[in-house]
């Protein structure tokens, strides 16, 4: 168990987390999620103590190991031996992660900690480490903003938020529902203190004219009658100044709700100037390409329609990136002559890195500078951070710019690499909103499959060194792969169930039938 209490940390002057009351079970597998800078990295330096400037108390009765998948040395011999792979080979960063996993996981009786453990993983290579964390008895704790790797390897999940540890015992799913139905709480609240108030309010605005109602003395009054009448006025007065004062003691009294934030949908156009009608605006026919005796594409064929939102798929080193530079190289693919092309990677510098956030953006942004702090705030750069130098940037925040600049320049088509890579949960789905919104043509590569799902309409998966297109997503992609695999499944089921008979003590005209059926069963599963 891993107990921990009254946790206050703060990097210089700055107030990171608090953490009044946590406890970790050691079968817990938990994810850590939260917006970039709220502190994970730092919690989990903590716990594998790294990080000892804090007050509170950390207490651990368990092992507890945080992989470090850069360092080769936390391989063991025998993971090599297993895998046949030479201990000083050099080893891909797929086959890194894995070998330094499964060695981890040979760790028994061990808590793991794991920062962003399938960053750059294609889908096979991530579908093993699912696999692997999912057969393991004993928990981990993980930061990951991979929304379907959560959702299939962990059973809480943690969100930093505010400063505070918000915890939701069950996957990601549940997270997503259970945040819904809080918000919806704290929409009722909000509404239930701002009828409250109004209606106090109220009760102070009637109060008050009532007070103000208490007549004067009268001019033909006289000295005794109107001093009688000012003391009775005076006497009414102070009565209702004394309601009217514990009316807004009550007011102030009520516990403040905050309005939750709603945001619009942004549509972001394409002006009609800069539209097209063709019906394809990529066509590629015929492609060969490669490196020395390396072959990337052998005799490959593809076309990318109008208002098509494609996702490009492969294995890592399938050529997803050769594709994307020949496209922008013109190498041998036909591009419409009115396409203009917005292209994203973490390696390509768009940026004026002496002139502030704003000033990149307006210099190419075919809307007003309203539009682009709404742009902007979407994904997390908001009020006077618009003016920060782009020099002074992290990595993150000048991919969240490159990526709004090229949203904001009137591109009608866009070519995105790898477009989340290093973005939190909440900026991931702040990105899926502006693309979903924007209305020209996106061929974009990504390994995150929630992601897929969310942008694109068509795949176009690199496969035995051909280009296949697929009307439709991710999920419904797979989803005829799945069924085969509950169909082989279930014919695994019924041969052992018919098997175990055969080895009963049963009647010649029974053990003939089954044979008959077994026989059967097992030619389908050859068939498979």
């Amino acid at each position: 168990m891993i107990t921990i209490k009254n946790i206050e940390k703060t990097i210089g002057i700055r107030h990171l987390f608090s953490i009044e009351s946590l406890s970790i079970n050691p079968y817990d597998k938990i994810a850590l999620i939260g917006d970039n800078g709220t502190g994970k990295t730092t919690f989990i330096n903590m716990l594998s103590n790294e990080d000892n400037y804090y007050s509170g108390t950390i207490h651990t009765n368990i092992k507890i190991h945080k992989i470090d998948w850069e360092n080769r040395a936390e391989i063991s011999n025998r993971v090599f031996s297993v895998n046949q792979i030479d201990v000083n080979s050099n080893l891909s960063p797929g086959q890194m992660y894995k070998l330094v996993l499964q060695s981890a996981l040979e760790k028994e009786n061990t808590y793991l900690l794991m920062d962003e453990p399938t960053s750059h993983l294609d889908f096979e290579t991530k579908d093993e480490l699912i696999r692997m964390l999912s057969s393991r008895n004993y928990g981990f704790l993980l930061i990951s903003h991979d929304r379907d790797f959560i959702q299939k390897t962990c059973n809480k999940i943690i969100e930093i938020k505010g400063g505070e540890f918000q915890e939701y015992n069950g996957s990601y799913q549940f997270y997503l529902e259970e945040s819904i139905r809080r918000d919806k709480h704290a929409q009722r609240e909000y509404e239930s203190y701002t009828a409250e108030a109004d209606r106090l309010k109220g009760v102070i605005n009637t109060l008050s004219g009532r007070r103000d109602r208490i007549k004067t003395t009268p001019k033909r009054f006289g000295n005794s009658e109107a001093r009688l009448h000012k003391m009775g006025g005076q006497g009414n007065k102070k009565k209702v100044d004394k309601q009217i004062k514990a009316v807004k003691s009550r007011i102030e009294q009520l516990e403040v709700k905050d309005k939750p934030a709603r945001e619009a949908e942004i549509r972001l156009a394409i002006p009609e100037k800069s539209k097209t009608y063709a019906k394809v605006l990529l066509n590629g026919d015929n492609i060969n390409k490669a490196y020395g005796e390396n072959v990337i594409f052998s005799s490959a064929n593809f076309e990318i329609l109008n208002n098509s939102k494609v996702a490009l798929l492969g294995a890592n080193g399938s050529g997803k990136t050769t594709l994307i530079n020949m496209i922008l190289q013109n190498e041998g693919i036909e591009t419409h002559p009115r396409l203009k092309i917005g292209y994203f990677s973490q390696l390509e510098d768009i940026l004026a890195l002496n002139k502030t956030i704003i000033e990149n953006l307006m210099q190419t942004s075919i809307y007003d500078e309203t539009m682009v702090r709404i742009i902007l705030a979407r994904m997390g750069i908001r009020r006077d951070d618009v003016y920060k130098r782009v020099d002074i940037l992290s990595d993150g925040e000048k991919a969240k710019v490159k990526l709004c600049k090229i949203l904001t320049s009137g591109f009608n088509f866009l070519i995105l690499d790898e477009p989340t890579n290093h973005f939190d949960i909440h900026t991931i789905e702040a990105l899926e909103e502006l693309l979903i919104g924007y209305t020209g043509s996106i061929l974009f590569v990504s390994h995150d499959r929630v992601f897929i799902d969310s942008i694109a309409d068509t795949l176009l998966i690199i496969e035995d060194k051909k280009l296949v297109s697929f009307k439709g997503n991710l999920a419904e992609y797979q989803k005829p792969k799945e069924i085969s695999e509950d169909y082989d499944l279930l014919l695994d089921y019924k041969i052992a169930a018919v098997n175990s008979k055969l080895s009963m003590d049963i009647s010649k005209e029974e053990r003939a039938e089954l044979e008959a059926k077994y026989k059967e069963l097992v030619s389908k599963k050859r068939g498979l």
